[in-house]
């Protein structure tokens, strides 16, 4: 084989990988996208379930003084979707799919979760932010990042990060019940203040047919936090 001929053979495999590559990223598009759709299938025939309202998509200015927590106050190019809402016990509710991006070009991440949302009459909280606690978290703690331990209970103050601008009152609105509850089911994450209250798992989307589930779930945590007042 002439070297003619064997760089012609180079540049066909060269171009057949590319087009494998571009077909196979093309291929996955199509099927994210059909999955995604399917999502939103799903949700709509839950909420039609419950008796909820559905919208595939909102903007974010849906739920008011969003700005105010942690969750929404990071990234850009925020979306909510599949936003089922209602009410559950009598407690204006919803649960929807969070997006949102951080950073740009090829430091670009993007980041989505499935969230409830309670919105209680009576609750008056204090503003709040509650994650599960990385070893980063407890390397920087020793450099005076806030987190609100609590003496009595190692295992929450291990497992999570707690911060407020009113460390008081949210040591107050903490109480046994609810360290507790969070000790049991480790890995939730919680933004609260007035009578807003999101529970969700970082980047933890949830299936359609577990969203009943995971909304009874996240009320009875929702309970908790509203008996203390």
């Amino acid at each position: 084989m002439d070297q003619e001929t064997t760089s012609i053979l180079t540049i066909l495999l060269i171009f057949g990988f590319i087009a494998l590559i571009v077909g196979a990223l093309i291929v996955a598009m199509i099927v994210g996208r059909k999955r995604e759709q399917e999502r939103t299938r799903e949700f709509a025939n839950v909420a039609n379930l419950l008796g909820w309202q559905f919208a595939e998509v909102a903007d974010v200015s849906w739920i008011p003084k969003l700005e105010k927590f942690a969750l929404f106050s990071q990234g850009h190019s925020k979306s909510l979707k599949n936003v089922m809402f209602g009410e559950l016990n009598g407690v204006k509710a919803a649960l929807f799919d969070y997006y949102y991006v951080v950073g740009h070009g090829k430091h670009r991440s993007t980041h989505n979760q499935s969230v409830a949302y309670f919105e209680p009459r009576q609750l008056s909280l204090p503003f709040f932010s509650l994650r599960p606690e990385s070893t980063i978290h407890k390397i920087i703690s020793l450099f005076g990042y806030q987190d609100i331990d609590f003496g009595n209970r190692p295992n929450f103050s291990s497992q999570y990060l707690l911060r407020s601008p009113d460390e008081q009152a949210a040591r107050n609105c903490f109480n046994d019940a609810l360290l507790g509850f969070y000790e049991m089911n480790q890995g939730t994450s919680t933004d609260g203040g007035g009578n807003q209250l999101f529970i969700f798992q970082q980047n933890s989307r949830t299936p359609p047919h577990e969203a009943q589930r995971f909304l009874e779930w996240a009320l009875q945590l929702q309970s908790l936090y509203l008996s203390r007042w």
